[in-house]
C-alpha cells in the first residue's frame, strides 16, 4: 500500500498542558482514508503518532486502526512526521 496523501491540521494543546501538536489524515492508494492520527510531542521533544482510539466498555483505550506490520507503521509515521515538519519548517 502506498500513502497517496497526507493532510496535517494544527491542533496544539501545549497551552493547556497537553502534548498533541496536530492531527493528520492519510489516504492509502487513493482508496482508503484514515482520519484522526494524532501527532504528539514526547517529554524529550521527539514526535510520535497515535492512531485513532475509542474507549472500550472496560474503560481502556483501544486503537481502532492498527498497522499489522512494524514496517508499515514506520512508513506511516515517517510520512506524517515529515509532512508536519515540512509544514512548520522544523529540521
Amino acid at each position: 500500500m502506498e500513502i497517496t496523501n497526507v493532510e496535517i491540521y494544527p491542533f496544539d494543546t501545549s497551552g493547556t498542558g497537553g502534548r498533541v501538536r496536530a492531527v493528520a489524515d492519510i489516504t492509502l492508494d487513493n482508496l482508503l482514508l484514515i482520519r484522526g492520527i494524532k501527532i504528539v510531542e514526547s517529554k524529550h521533544g521527539g514526535l510520535f503518532i497515535v492512531f485513532p482510539q475509542r474507549r472500550a466498555p472496560s474503560g481502556n483505550l483501544v486503537e481502532i486502526v492498527q498497522p499489522l506490520s512494524r514496517e508499515f507503521h514506520d512508513k506511516i509515521r515517517r510520512a506524517v512526521i515529515d509532512k508536519y515538519k515540512e509544514m512548520f519548517n522544523i529540521t
